[in-house]
């Protein structure tokens, strides 16, 4: 504004108050333990009041989600998350009244394996353009290509489908449980690679989206005591991928992917020594960059069957700073709040993050680092997706 008035006027503009537009998202919790669907609206600007947040609906959906895809919007209409034994898409922007219409909820049958478990769990990474998703499949120990253009003539369907092989012999397969047990999918923001943690399989597997096929499988080195690391989560921000692991009282393992595809370096270890918390859960970047918010449920020698002691380790990424891939902060959360999930507002300050425990949607400032907001939610809120 105040270089167009100088353009058509030739003067300078000093200290004018301009406008500031307030910005909506609409943040859908899905209560597991209600089986309900809960519309959270919340208005954003720079003024006194910057975030407003009210619960417009709750809706009976019969279904609970735990980890929606986030990390990239995707179609505007639709998102995408994993149920047992299938995926499915949600058409649901700013309103609930479209879970009404059959056509607005599309499963995916991702267990179609002749001899293998009917149920288990499923985890969707969208791509950057929002055509596909990668889903990690994990009991029948397949990643799936999953067409989520609604405008394609295959649009919820399985495009292709890759064995991940099981670096773990000691880890079998059952009638119910896979080998390597793919467990998560985070995508590289150029949308080349997709990268997901084995459970079963003590590997990191990473697969070149292009080529549609495996590129690497990690293998993270335990803590010393532990026979096994046990990757669970992982999420990437195409330089570095943060992983989750349940080995102690669990712990991150952090790698260099900025040169794939050639072998990724392995840079730290995070434990409890180093200022983290326990039962880790997952971990999202915020929106400039500058860090990673680690959604832990408890603190180290906290008594966790009476104080749940929830909170965010805010982990320093910036390869500059002094305090590169250092925890700097920690947001308490609600006592017995039991987080595990969560997304940005859609001007990236604010992170929503659920709370189990206390059936409460919590908004955290990203601007000072603490908790601003608790809206109650129906009842065991776990999948949190802002849109």
């Amino acid at each position: 504004m105040q270089r167009l008035l100088r353009m058509l006027f030739g003067i300078t503009v000093v200290g004018v108050a301009l406008p500031v537009s307030a910005g909506v998202s609409h943040v859908f919790v899905s209560n597991s333990g209600d089986q309900t669907l809960s519309l959270i609206r919340c208005v954003t600007s720079n003024g006194k009041k910057p975030i407003k947040c009210v619960e417009k609906k709750r809706m009976d959906v019969g279904f609970g989600t735990s980890w929606p895809a986030n990390q990239y919007d995707g179609h505007p209409a639709w998102w995408w998350t994993g149920l047992s034994g299938q995926v499915i898409g949600i058409k649901a922007k700013a309103s609930l009244s479209p879970l009404k219409n059959p056509g607005a909820i599309v499963p995916v049958d991702t267990y179609n394996v002749p001899g293998g478990p009917e149920v288990g769990s499923n985890f969707i990474g969208i791509m950057p353009d929002g055509r596909t998703a990668w889903n990690s499949a994990r009991e029948v120990d397949r990643i799936q290509e999953i067409d989520t253009d609604p405008g394609s003539p295959t649009f919820g369907t399985i495009l292709n489908e890759i064995l991940v092989p099981d670096q773990d012999l000691d880890s079998p397969a059952t009638p119910t449980r896979g080998a390597a047990r793919p467990c998560d999918a985070t995508i590289t923001p150029d949308g080349r690679y997709m990268l997901e943690p084995d459970l079963g399989g003590e590997s990191v597997t990473i697969v070149d989206i292009d080529a549609k096929q495996i590129i690497h499988q990690l293998s993270p080195e335990p803590i010393s005591g532990e026979e096994k690391v046990l990757p669970f989560m992982a999420t990437t921000n195409g330089k570095i991928v943060l992983v989750e692991n349940l080995e102690g009282d669990n712990t991150y393992d952090i790698w260099d992917v900025s040169d794939l595809p050639n072998e990724p370096m392995w840079k730290t270890k995070l434990t409890q020594a180093d200022g983290l918390g326990v039962d880790a859960q997952t971990s999202e970047f915020t929106r400039d960059g500058r860090y990673a918010y680690l959604i832990m449920r408890g603190v180290a020698n906290a008594d966790l069957g009476t104080n749940e002691a929830s909170r965010i380790d805010v982990l320093d990424v910036d390869k500059n700073s002094v305090d590169y891939l250092t925890i700097v902060n920690n947001i308490e959360l609600p006592k017995n709040c039991r987080a595990s999930t969560g997304d940005f507002s859609n001007d990236g300050r604010y992170f929503f993050v659920n709370c189990n425990g206390t059936d409460e949607l919590v908004v955290v400032d990203s601007h000072t680092q603490s908790q601003v907001l608790a809206i109650p939610v129906g009842t065991g809120p776990r999948g949190v997706i802002v849109r």
